[in-house]
């Protein structure tokens, strides 16, 4: 078995990750290693394009095994004689931010030598989706949150109420979530 595993702190709740991460018809605007279309429902395999730096964009069509809302996002896929489990894990910190884990272990006679060549380059595929989740997680927190940050990054918060909360809502499209 070989595995790959990128982690990134996000100042957000992780209702707010789990809303951008499940919003998948946003990802075009953030996400530069995933394209998906399709459910993210138990037994139902979605369309993924995987867009690995460096490397030809490979279409997969990954079955969901696991959806937690705001825990967890797994799914599992074989391509050229390699099964693949991806795990997408949102962990609660105590300052009220997320850490938002990236896990893939590959098993298959061929799985060793091929990540092995290409580790480096998916590890950075993780890395950029890991840093744009954060941006925009950072940037659109769900209807209702009180708190929006104030200096892009920072991870400083400051305090918002009535129409301003709603201004800032820019609507989710996350499983299990409505938007108001």
């Amino acid at each position: 078995m070989t595995e790959v595993s990128v982690s990134v702190d996000v100042p957000a709740s992780p209702e707010t990750v789990w809303s951008v991460l499940t919003d998948t018809d946003a990802y075009p605007q953030w996400n530069t290693l995933l394209t998906v279309r399709g459910a993210l429902a138990v037994g139902e395999t979605v369309d993924v394009r995987l867009s690995v730096p460096g490397l030809p964009t490979v279409p997969i069509a990954p079955e969901i095994t696991a959806v937690d809302p705001e825990r967890a996002l797994r799914w599992r896929s074989q391509l050229f004689g390699i099964e693949a489990e991806h795990a997408f894990l949102l962990e609660p910190l105590d300052d009220g931010g997320t850490r938002f884990v990236q896990t893939e272990r590959f098993t298959g006679v061929l799985a060793s030598p091929v990540v092995g060549r290409f580790e480096r380059r998916i590890r950075r595929g993780f890395e950029q989706m890991n840093v744009g989740l954060r941006r925009r997680a950072i940037e659109r927190p769900p209807c209702g949150r009180q708190d929006v940050p104030t200096d892009g990054d920072g991870g400083q918060f400051r305090t918002v109420s009535g129409s301003d909360v709603s201004s800032r809502c820019r609507g989710s499209a996350g499983a299990g979530r409505t938007s108001s």
